[in-house]
């Protein structure tokens, strides 16, 4: 947590929004056990072939009206992203990080992150640009959507750790939350095109409208200079 990150930073202020936003399950592990009929994990819901075809496709088509509902993302890559999820599985049983990361299932959310401690570090920290990244945006841990539709516990728990270590990447790279700052030319690489077909499924079909909104951002705008 103590990797430096370049860049002005201003004072933190009280995170009140952080401490009061709840998280559904967002402090229990993912395991195999039985959570009623059918059920993998909490707030599994079990579907067949057909009904995940009908929600890829409802959830597409919703996603490429308007790129903002995150939640038809979610929806989208939870029942079109199996390979990619096996993919990012065995990666992670590669690596001894990764494996272990597996075999404890941590979660990140507000009941297990020490906001008092992440506050304290250095300015410039990881653990400290990550909490501001979090009250400049307005956002939680536990925000993100957690994971439904994934009829394998150990898939589920992968795709559920994408999701929370999101943010972390976005502080990372310095990248802004607004779609409409992607520059141009700004899409999955190719490696990542070719193991994650759900990256592929965001870039083609949600390109052309993100296209026409930052034309229109711009007209509306014009003293923005381009990212």
């Amino acid at each position: 947590m103590a990797t430096m990150l370049r860049g002005p930073v201003r004072p933190l202020r009280p995170l009140p929004v952080l401490q009061g936003l709840p998280g559904p399950a967002a402090d229990v592990p993912f395991r195999a056990a039985s959570h009623g009929t059918g059920l993998l994990y909490p707030e599994h819901i079990p579907t067949s072939p057909l009904q995940k075809a009908l929600l890829a496709a409802g959830s597409a088509g919703m996603a490429l009206y308007n790129p903002y509902r995150h939640d038809m993302v979610a929806v989208l890559g939870e029942t079109t992203g199996c390979r990619a999820l096996k993919v990012l599985r065995d990666q992670m049983k590669r690596d001894p990080e990764g494996a272990q990361i597996l075999q404890e299932r941590p979660r990140i959310s507000l009941s297990t992150l020490d906001l008092g401690k992440l506050q304290s570090l250095p300015e410039g920290s990881l653990g400290r640009e990550y909490l501001r990244f979090l009250d400049v945006n307005r956002v939680s841990p536990d925000t993100r959507a957690p994971t439904r539709f994934v009829d394998d516990e150990e898939l589920a728990y992968v795709n559920q750790r994408y999701r929370e270590v999101h943010d972390m990447l976005h502080t990372l790279l310095g990248m802004p939350t607004n779609i409409l700052a992607l520059p141009p030319t700004l899409g999955p690489s190719p490696p990542l095109r070719a193991k994650c077909p759900r990256a592929q499924h965001r870039a083609d079909w949600a390109w052309p409208t993100l296209v026409e909104q930052r034309r229109l951002s711009r007209k509306q705008a014009p003293h923005c200079s381009t990212p």
